[in-house]
C-alpha cells in the first residue's frame, strides 16, 4: 500500500513544472492623483501542471490580471496574496492552465526620474555650477543649426 501511494505521488510531482519570469514589467494605476501610473517590475516563480509548455497562456493571464490591481496594492502582503490567487482563478478559467504554486522573489515600484528631478539633483551636485549663472536658451529639436560658432561649448549636437 506505501509502494502504491509513494508511486502515485511520484507521478503526480513528475507532471508538475517551474516556469521562472523574470523582470516582467507593467504600467499600473497609481492612486495617487499626482502621478497617474507607475511602472512596476517582477520577478517570480510559477508551479504546476504543463506552466511551462503553455508558458504563453500563463505570461497572458498575467498581463489580464496584473492590470486589474494598484502598484501600491501589489506591494501590501494582503495585495500579494490576492494577486496570487486572482492569478491562479484566471488562468484556470480561462485557459485551462492548473497553476499549483506562485512564489514572488522580487516585486517593486520602478522610479521613473523627472527631467526637472534630474536637474535639480545635478545643481544640488554642483554639476551645473555655470547653467545657474546664465540661461542657456536650447535649439527646438529638429531645427537646423547653421553657425554653430553661436552655441555654447556644454551644448552636444547629435547629427
Amino acid at each position: 500500500m506505501k509502494k502504491i501511494l509513494f508511486l502515485s505521488l511520484l507521478s503526480l510531482g513528475l507532471c508538475a513544472q517551474k516556469l521562472d519570469i523574470s523582470d516582467f514589467q507593467a504600467n499600473l494605476y497609481s492612486k495617487n492623483s499626482k502621478e497617474f501610473s507607475k511602472n512596476i517590475s517582477l520577478s517570480m516563480q510559477v508551479t504546476g501542471r504543463d506552466v511551462f509548455d503553455e508558458s504563453y497562456k500563463v505570461i497572458d493571464s498575467l498581463n489580464i490580471v496584473i492590470g486589474s490591481f494598484y502598484a501600491h496594492d501589489l506591494l501590501s502582503s494582503k495585495g500579494k496574496e490576492a494577486f496570487k490567487k486572482a492569478l491562479i482563478n484566471y488562468a484556470s478559467s480561462k485557459y485551462s492552465v492548473e497553476i499549483d504554486e506562485i512564489f514572488i522573489q522580487k516585486l517593486f515600484v520602478l522610479n521613473t526620474p523627472k527631467v526637472n528631478e534630474i536637474v535639480e539633483a545635478l545643481r544640488q551636485e554642483g554639476c551645473c555650477n555655470r547653467c545657474q549663472n546664465q540661461q542657456t536658451t536650447l535649439p527646438k529639436l529638429g531645427t537646423k543649426i547653421e553657425d554653430k560658432s553661436k552655441i555654447d561649448d556644454d551644448i552636444i549636437i547629435i547629427e
